[in-house]
């Protein structure tokens, strides 16, 4: 029945460079054989979503544009690009894509890698920048602290005031909802269509950040309200809920939960042409960074873009290996993890020989401009959960100079059994508070859905 992968926040930046990458790495793993049980099982479908439908069309003419120059016609023939709109800040909007696309013929879906979203800054602090790069250029890039962020950012009221459901309606954050939440509500909603798919098992794809810590997350403001790093909050809340999705009984409850294919509202489970899918492999959610790409996420004048171009580049001539400056290259972890079967993950994780549990797949590159997918820490959970120290010595040395490949901060340390268990009761605590959050919001939406029919 062919691949079929949905990508939010697709205009341009990382959310671009995923869909082309996609297409790309689809073409270059499957080439037509013909060894496949029926033709339109080489055929990949990437349905991607933006804000509105001029940077759809404009999304649409790049990929188009780079199907044709790049691959032959019968490659091309194999490729179909479906445009939606959606806004992630909007629950109404997230549902209305859910419910269009659970009305659809399509026939499941393989992955939703969930990168749209919005970083809150209101500039960079200079003298500091300067000063960091100067003094330590891979950490200045690779973890930044002179970002400048605004504070209490809220997202625009979710339901018409005119209705009843209105009052009493408790803000939502705009990072957190443009990052993590709408992300949560849009894959928990498509889980229908994710149970569906043959080839196991689905992901849900979060896309992260190399420099969330634990200092990021605060569990009592949990949508990152008082915070001035709101989206590093969101990027440490996304590590925190996706590296203990799996065999943790802590969260298990609460993750099943989540992927409960039968635990839609009314409205979603069952709207106008509603169709009923076969429920066959449990989705898996893994999460993947970009490294350092270049994008428009903060606002930089022509110069100023071109001298931060400039310095991640110099930071990867000298051995920062996160560095990836453009966002093609950045989206490798992201495709690899859609696209990964069975096998291919399995493969992966045992290419560590310490055990342990999920890992946080990031795009690593070196300096000739060649990326590989490598496990990155999360700090307290370490490259795998599992409290041991690491035998993979491929990113920790001190400098190039000295054989390393400088892929920790420099004052990082190996994460203990303790820190691990503390990393997941956090885990556990993010995900109660985000099932809880999201059965108020579905209650609140039904409801509204029930008021409007009703008039």
């Amino acid at each position: 029945m062919g691949t079929y992968i949905l990508v939010t926040g697709a205009n341009s930046g990382l959310g671009l460079g995923i869909c082309t990458r996609l297409i790309d790495d689809f073409l270059q793993q499957k080439k037509g054989s013909s060894t496949a049980p029926k033709e339109e099982d080489n055929n990949l479908t990437v349905i991607f979503t933006t804000r509105s439908r001029r940077k759809s069309e404009d999304t649409l003419a790049h990929l188009t544009t780079h199907l044709r120059r790049a691959h032959p016609p019968e490659a091309r023939a194999r490729i179909r690009l479906q445009a939606e709109s959606v806004e992630l800040t909007s629950l109404l909007s997230v549902q209305v894509l859910a419910q269009k696309l659970l009305a659809s013929d399509l026939p499941h879906l393989d992955a939703v890698i969930c990168n749209a979203g919005i970083g809150g800054w209101t500039g960079l602090n200079w003298p500091l920048a300067v000063w960091t790069v100067m003094l330590d250029i891979r950490r200045a890039t690779t973890w930044p602290e002179y970002k400048l962020g605004a504070v209490g950012l809220l997202a625009k009221p979710q339901l018409p005031s005119t209705t009843t459901m209105a009052a009493g309606e408790r803000p939502l954050g705009e990072v957190f909802c443009a990052n993590v939440f709408g992300h949560y509500m849009l894959a928990h909603w498509l889980m229908p269509l994710l149970w569906a798919a043959e080839a196991a098992p689905s992901k849900v794809v979060w896309v992260s950040s190399v420099e969330a810590g634990t200092r990021h997350y605060n569990a009592d403001d949990h949508q990152g309200l008082r915070t001035d790093a709101a989206y590093e909050h969101s990027k440490r809340l996304t590590d925190l809920l996706a590296l203990t999705a799996q065999d943790q009984p802590a969260t298990a409850k609460l993750v099943d939960q989540f992927v409960d294919p039968t635990q839609q509202p009314p409205l979603v489970q069952s709207g106008e042409g509603s169709r009923q899918r076969p429920r066959l492999t449990r989705p898996r959610v893994l999460v993947t960074h970009p490294g350092v790409a270049t994008t428009s996420i903060i606002s930089l004048s022509w110069i100023l873009a071109q001298a931060y171009v400039l310095t991640i580049y110099l930071t990867r001539w000298v051995g920062g290996v996160w560095s990836t400056v453009s966002p093609y290259l950045g989206a490798a972890s992201v495709t690899w993890a859609a696209l990964a079967l069975v096998d291919d993950l399995r493969a992966k994780e045992a290419e560590d020989d310490r055990g342990g549990g999920e890992g946080k797949w990031g795009t690593a590159i070196d300096r000739f401009g060649v990326t590989t997918v490598r496990r990155t820490e999360a700090e307290d959970w370490g490259i795998n959960g599992s409290g041991k120290p690491y035998s993979e010595t491929w990113w920790g040395g001190v400098s190039w100079l000295g054989g390393g490949y400088n892929g920790r901060r420099s004052d990082a340390v190996d994460a203990s059994k303790e820190d691990v268990e503390n990393f997941v009761t956090d885990g556990a605590e993010a995900w109660r508070k985000m099932e809880q959050l999201r059965a108020e919001w579905e209650a609140r939406l039904d409801a509204f859905d029930r008021e409007v029919a009703a008039v």
